[in-house]
């Protein structure tokens, strides 16, 4: 029987592997044989180094992350001596204790705050659970919270007198100033009921006068997280404190004096190693000193250095032993290597939902520069097409636009008002001076609300803007009265355009819903440190402010259109606040005050001083 074409390449294929294996096979087999003879011997003669370095390497790795948490605390607590707002809340001077209300608990959410700053250098350890800093600061009489502060300290997150710090030691040396920072180790009630603290003197910038004490607290468990991560095959590690008190140890209690232990005693120096015998066998002890003085200790066996002999040349047996399954693994993995990847590419530009763009083309890096340009090609390719398809509905989006602009500019505002102007003549020759009063709001409406397309106008336009719209109102609530109480030097300052008319507008439709007299709105205006903040109050029905800060608080996307309680005005009030946030930042908006009577909104605006780019060029003859 003739072979078909297919089977003589298939059997040429094998002729080739076989003659490229046996050769590549015998190689392989060769150096890894001389390889494994000359690692055995010298991994035998260097091993005591190796696992000496290893115990080293251990040691610097839980000094440098212990000395990094160490100099975190550090930072948490220099971020609150130097941080400018920190300090003026703690300086701020109020007559009366209630009114350092608002101050305390800010200074109490910026501690609440640094406190989620995590301790731990290896977030995936399955052995420490999350923790978190413990940031407290103990005032002086000297501050201005000091009244508000609770009597007595308690070593978590938070506000207290000094009252009870007076009689511990670590402040006593803090008030001498014996050091600028005070580290010691305390038994709580917590968890594990260990902690770290250090504390430093917290200093008016302006005077230099004491003003509290800044305490930045480490759950002990934090530390054992990196002491987990570089853990000592044989022997253990100690943590001392300046008074040679135990902060960590696997063998010895939290705060154990050990200042008694003949190897303790025999260290000199900031940094080293000596050989000691404890409990009958040589043991090597390395140290080194942490940046607040206290100590890292690690104690390994001299015996576990020497442990290795027998492994090695077991590993060096092994190896040898394996070389022809690994040759003949390799040579598999070769062919995979190739054919694999081009199967893979193959079945992905046969699947709809990669040539629909729905699923990403798998991203293939095989080391085979001809596998790898082909996938990338295709790839690129695939690109290509997504974008010219992106292209084209962007160009049909933009068509679209260029429409809609033209029915707007069909929409001319010149013929407008001068039609308005017409009517407001022919009322006059027919004495209907109500109409004509109508009509003159109307036109003052739709010229102010127009704005020739800018996003900004000076406040004292848009007070005319909506006290036409209002006059308007007027016509039909004849008993609504409207106060406008603006400073004059606020008028020229600049507000986000269509800004005070939808919240009137929302006042009059939904607060006089259901009445018809007694109406009021008052519309005022006020600087609050740098910012601009318009007030619009109504005595209407009221609304449950809580909730309608709480819907402007939502994203776009989930919030109602409209009104926040539900109904729709014009624009809208959400539309406002949206507006002004995109102008101004989300810093600005809206917000709902609590009212004895009837709604009321402010407008949160950058002051006169403030710079907003987006007002830039506007000109202010409006």
């Amino acid at each position: 029987m003739k072979m078909t074409i297919s089977q003589r390449v298939r059997s040429s294929r094998s002729k080739l592997l076989a003659r490229l294996s046996l050769p590549i096979f015998a190689l392989i087999v060769t150096v890894i044989a001389i390889f494994a003879s000359a690692a055995s011997y010298i991994l035998i003669r260097v091993q005591n180094d190796h696992t000496l370095k290893m115990s080293e390497q251990s040691m610097k790795f839980v000094y440098r992350n212990v000395g990094y948490q160490f100099d975190t605390m550090n930072s948490v607590a220099a971020f609150i001596l130097s941080n400018q707002s920190i300090e003026n809340l703690l300086e701020n001077t109020h007559e009366e204790a209630y009114e350092a209300i608002d101050d305390f608990y800010t200074l109490q959410t910026n501690l609440q705050n640094l406190s989620l700053v995590s301790l731990l250098s290896d977030p995936g350890s399955d052995k420490v659970g999350q923790r978190s800093y413990v940031v407290a600061v103990a005032l002086e009489p000297e501050s201005g919270l000091y009244a508000m502060a609770p009597d007595h300290f308690f070593p978590t997150t938070g506000i207290m007198k000094n009252k009870d710090l007076q009689s511990q030691p670590w402040f006593q040396q803090l008030n001498r100033g014996d050091h600028q920072v005070e580290w010691w180790g305390q038994q709580t009630d917590t968890m594990s009921g260990a902690m770290i603290y250090s504390a430093r003197r917290k200093t008016s910038i302006k005077d230099g006068r004491s003003i509290g004490t800044v305490l930045v607290g480490a759950d002990t468990g934090s530390i054992r997280g990196v002491f987990d991560n570089a853990p000592l095959d044989m022997g253990y590690y100690l943590l001392l404190d300046q008074e040679n008190r135990v902060i960590f140890s696997e063998k010895y209690a939290f705060l154990e004096e050990v200042g008694e232990l003949p190897y303790v005693r025999a260290l000199s120096g900031s940094k080293g190693a000596v050989v000691t015998r404890i409990d009958g066998e040589n043991h090597r002890v390395m140290f080194d000193t942490l940046g607040n003085g206290w100590k890292l200790l690690a104690i390994v066996p001299e015996s576990h250095f020497s442990r290795y002999t027998f492994a090695i040349s077991a590993i060096g047996a092994a190896t040898a032993a394996a070389a022809l399954l690994v040759a003949g693994l390799w040579l598999r993995r070769i062919v995979i290597r190739v054919t694999v990847p081009i199967t893979r590419l193959v079945n992905a530009i046969q699947r709809p939902e990669v040539v629909e763009f729905r699923e990403p083309l798998p991203d293939q890096r095989t080391g085979i520069y001809e596998v790898d340009a082909l996938n990338q090609q295709f790839a690129s390719m695939l690109v290509t097409l997504h974008g010219l398809i992106e292209k084209s509905f962007t160009e049909e989006l933009e068509r679209q636009r260029l429409q809609l602009e033209l029915l707007h500019a069909q929409i001319n505002p010149h013929f407008l008002y001068n039609t308005l102007d017409l009517i407001n003549c022919r009322a006059m020759m027919t004495g209907d001076g109500e109409t004509s009063r109508i009509v003159r709001s109307l036109a003052h409406v739709f010229r102010f609300g127009l704005n020739r397309g800018e996003a900004w106008i000076v406040l004292g336009e848009e007070l005319k803007q909506v006290e036409a719209y209002l006059h308007i109102q007027q016509m039909m609530l004849e008993e609504l009265v409207v106060e406008i109480r603006v400073p004059e030097e606020l008028l020229p300052a600049w507000v986000v355009h269509l800004t005070l008319q939808p919240l009137a507008e929302n006042a009059v439709i939904h607060g006089f819903a259901d009445r018809t007299s007694g109406c009021r709105i008052i519309i005022s205006a006020r600087l609050e440190q740098d910012a601009l903040v318009l007030r619009l109050e109504d005595n209407g029905r009221g609304s449950d402010a809580a909730e309608l800060n709480r819907r402007l608080r939502q994203p776009a996307d989930q919030a109602p259109a409209g009104h926040p309680s539900g109904g729709g005005s014009g624009y809208g009030t959400m539309n406002v606040h949206r507006r002004i946030q995109l102008q101004c930042g989300e810093a600005f908006g809206l917000r709902y005050v609590e009212a004895d009577e009837g709604t009321c909104v402010e407008v949160v605006l950058p002051g006169p001083s403030a710079t907003i780019y987006s007002r830039e060029g506007n000109d202010t003859d409006v």
